[in-house]
């Protein structure tokens, strides 16, 4: 079902680390991008560096095009992590956070609607449409997401891949006021781990914030 983010999920991005101002949040995210976010202290980081070689290796002329509009990305997790596991959509040991931000072409902005959001990384409205051939998916939640920089869709949803593994993903995927720029957070976790740790996660995502290209 799943195959790597590096083939399907091509958006790009950049990475500043911020300093954390208090001892229980790690503050990231890209002022020249106009994206924010928080994670638990003590959580591990992946570079834009190391994201941006793994993805560099593919032959794809769309992967290297896309990587080139990467404004901002970078990749959070409790657990020790690489590129690989972040690029890779097998379940992770427990919750992998990835937030990217990359310009769109002319083509891409044309394109841009809800179920386009939807689908950036999963084929979410397909599974949504094609419940007998998708009995490995159930849609959890859809909202609307609007802020001032930009407005899109969260969805969250559980889904088991090749692996045989449940996870229950968490992604919101933001189109800039203007059109130029998509903005996503994708929090993935194996469904035990997110059970347990639902509220964490949704405080995750939800300081998810887009305040716009500066």
């Amino acid at each position: 079902m799943f195959r790597k983010l590096v083939a399907i999920f091509l958006l790009g991005t950049s990475i500043l680390g911020l300093t954390a101002c208090s001892q229980s949040k790690i503050y990231a995210g890209d002022k020249k991008a106009g994206v924010y976010f928080t994670v638990p202290n003590g959580w591990q980081n992946v570079s834009q560096k190391q994201l941006h070689d793994l993805q560099a290796t593919s032959k794809s002329a769309t992967t290297q095009t896309r990587l080139q509009a990467v404004m901002y990305e970078s990749a959070y997790s409790p657990n020790h992590i690489t590129a690989n596991d972040v690029l890779s959509l097998n379940a992770p040991s427990s919750v992998i956070a990835y937030a990217r931000v990359r310009g769109l072409t002319g083509d891409e902005m044309n394109a841009v609607s809800y179920n386009w959001l939807r689908d950036l990384v999963f084929p979410v409205t397909t599974w949504i449409n094609a419940p007998v051939t998708s009995s490995a998916f159930e849609l959890l939640d859809d909202l609307e997401v609007v802020q001032s920089g930009g407005r899109g869709v969260e969805t969250i949803f559980k889904a088991t891949g090749s692996d045989g593994i449940s996870q229950t993903i968490d992604q919101t995927a933001i189109v800039s006021t203007d059109r130029s720029a998509i903005y996503v957070l994708l929090i993935r976790a194996r469904t035990d781990y997110y059970e347990k740790n639902s509220a964490l996660i949704s405080k995750l995502a939800h300081s998810f914030t887009v305040k716009g290209i500066q």
